[in-house]
């Protein structure tokens, strides 16, 4: 019996059905046609297939992971433990071995259903007509972090480099949703997406409402012009002609009695892109060995919103 292979790799080195009979393939993708009416695994690169795992502790507290891909009647899926921070440390983890970390690709009668992994009972459907045990090579993770406060405005533009902190709560702009710490969130600012510097100046003293602590210029912090103590000055407004505006917005003597000291909670979402990757990997089903130099297993993707109330800065 012969096999189709086409991984997603570099280099498909070798494959061979007898362990005494032995082929040899250097070439992009290996495709060998089956001639003799057996099973045909058709296809094991997982194109456009989303990379899962079953569930992780927000907290990140786990040792234990399991990684995934479903493409109809296949699946991949790869068992890891490890106790280094592969979540939220950016750096290229690994390696580990697959000798003690678990591969398996499945060929399925029928397609796999969403709940196919991460059950305590494995299903007794689809059934399994052919699997490939991993049985050496080495994974590595590599881990980046994309942190964002979701205003709409770019990291670099908010100072990430030098991590900028307006309000000096503690939180750099980039991944604080109230920059300059008056408790109106800074997509509520005004914003000029397009231009940064075309937005928002009601006092017009140079420095936009969404970096300036006192919006209207009249020597109460927007922070303290909340009457109602509800840590958004936002929803207190005065009847100025016909229009309602925030007391934050005019001139006004009124001010929060007792003043405000708290900070309204904040929230800023973090991105962890984990590429998987597998070197030397050997994989055998039966009598079958295929072996493979390079082997992009794909990249899981995780957003983890967190919720902080930075301490109070007066």
């Amino acid at each position: 019996m012969t096999l189709k292979i086409n991984f997603k790799a570099r280099i498909v080195i070798l494959i061979f059905e007898d362990m005494k009979k032995l082929l040899y393939l250097i070439i992009p993708i290996a495709l060998i046609g089956c001639d003799d009416g057996d099973l045909i695994l058709e296809d094991l690169d997982f194109e456009g297939a989303t990379v899962q795992a079953c569930e992780i502790p927000d907290d990140g507290d786990t040792s234990d992971y399991l990684f995934y891909m479903i493409n109809d009647t296949e699946t991949i899926s790869l068992q890891l433990s490890t106790i280094d921070d592969i979540l939220s440390s950016e750096a290229t983890h690994g390696p580990y071995s697959l000798i003690t970390n678990d591969l398996e690709y499945r060929k399925l009668s029928d397609a796999a259903g969403s709940d196919y992994f991460c059950n305590d009972i494995p299903p007794s459907s689809p059934t399994t007509l052919q699997t490939f045990i991993g049985e050496d090579g080495d994974v590595y993770i590599t881990t980046s972090i994309e942190e964002e406060d979701n205003d709409g405005i770019s990291a670099v533009d908010e100072g990430i480099a030098t991590l900028q902190d307006t309000d000096m709560d503690g939180l750099p702009d980039y991944i604080d949703e109230d920059d300059d710490g008056d408790n109106v969130l800074t997509i509520n600012e005004g914003i000029n997406l397009t231009d940064l510097s075309l937005s928002q100046d009601t006092d017009g003293d140079g420095t936009p409402d969404y970096l300036d602590n006192d919006d209207d210029g009249d020597g109460i912090p927007t922070i303290q012009e909340d009457l109602n103590r509800d840590l958004s000055p936002a929803n207190d407004r005065l009847l100025v002609g016909t229009d309602l505006q925030p007391y934050y917005l005019i001139n006004s003597i009124e001010m929060a009695s007792p003043a405000i000291d708290t900070f309204r909670p904040h929230e800023y979402s973090s991105t962890a892109n984990l590429d998987i990757s597998i070197e030397d990997l050997t994989a055998t089903s039966d009598s079958r060995e295929i072996i493979i130099a390079f082997y992009e297993f794909g990249t899981f993707v995780r957003t983890v919103t967190t919720t902080i109330t930075p301490n109070f800065v007066p």
